[in-house]
């Protein structure tokens, strides 16, 4: 089971409530044991992904998970009387309270790309997420929310890829093209927020923004994504599987790669 850096900070907070004003635990004694060991068995349920910290914490962090592994074993097999040594100048708790507290309880796996052609931290951390969150599901076998965050993340990368000012000048043919299809309504045409997933990855594609390809892959994770509606999967006899959550999955992948390649042309 996966243990959240702050699941592990509210369980600190509980038993040592000093660590939380930085203020530091005077002393840790032997009859702190059980209540360290459980601290850090938290610790190392949290995945290594969500350990997300700058070297210099990240170096704090393994400090005091060693120097708690290494005075349990001593509280064990030699002197009970002797007291836990801090870490550069702070005691463990305090140390292992400050370093997850900077760790976020939800972070793209390595494997999730970083997106630097979006500019502004904001969506690009905001979409980083939905991709990170579609990939843990797909790792941890829920299909429906990997198939359901895939499609999200693909809507929100397209309506950012139709609204940069160097491509403005594609989109009004693409959206004249695509209302005289009947693909977009008239009264929507300059409302991207109003269009669906759909209307993104038909402008996307007039725009030339993502490859013949790539538009079939995102259709079809479009397609998937819409069976979290009950109706719709019943008249269809389909649901939400690993099949569906892996052709999403790769939707948003093309989507990326397309978007990347782009922007370094």
């Amino acid at each position: 089971m996966s243990v959240m850096p702050s699941q592990v900070v509210r369980t600190i907070d509980e038993i040592y409530p000093l660590a939380k004003g930085g203020n530091g635990i005077p002393i840790i004694g032997s009859s702190d044991g059980f209540n360290l060991l459980g601290i850090l068995n938290l610790v190392k349920a949290v995945p290594e992904e969500l350990i997300n910290l700058s070297p210099y914490k990240y170096s704090l962090l393994v400090r005091a998970i060693s120097t708690i592994e290494h005075q349990l074993d001593a509280w064990v097999y030699r002197d009970q009387m002797t007291t836990m040594v801090g870490v550069s100048g702070v005691d463990v708790i305090t140390v292992l309270r400050s370093c997850l507290a900077e760790c976020r309880d939800e972070y793209p796996p390595p494997s999730t790309v970083d997106l630097m052609f979006i500019p502004n931290d904001d969506p690009r951390d905001s979409i980083r997420d939905d991709i990170g969150g579609a990939n843990r599901a797909l790792q941890n076998a829920e299909w429906k929310a990997s198939t359901v965050i895939a499609g999200a993340a693909i809507e929100a990368l397209l309506l950012w890829a139709i609204q940069q000012p160097e491509v403005q000048e594609r989109l009004e043919p693409a959206v004249s093209a695509a209302v005289s299809r009947g693909i977009i309504r008239s009264e929507h045409k300059h409302k991207p927020e109003r269009w669906d997933l759909t209307q993104y990855i038909e402008i996307a594609a007039e725009m030339k923004l993502i490859r013949a390809d790539t538009k079939s892959s995102a259709s079809l994770a479009k397609e998937f994504r819409n069976l979290i509606h009950p109706g719709r999967a019943a008249r269809l006899k389909q649901e939400c599987n690993r099949g569906t959550a892996m052709s999403a999955v790769a939707g948003l992948e093309h989507i990326v790669h397309d978007l990347t390649t782009r922007k370094s042309d």
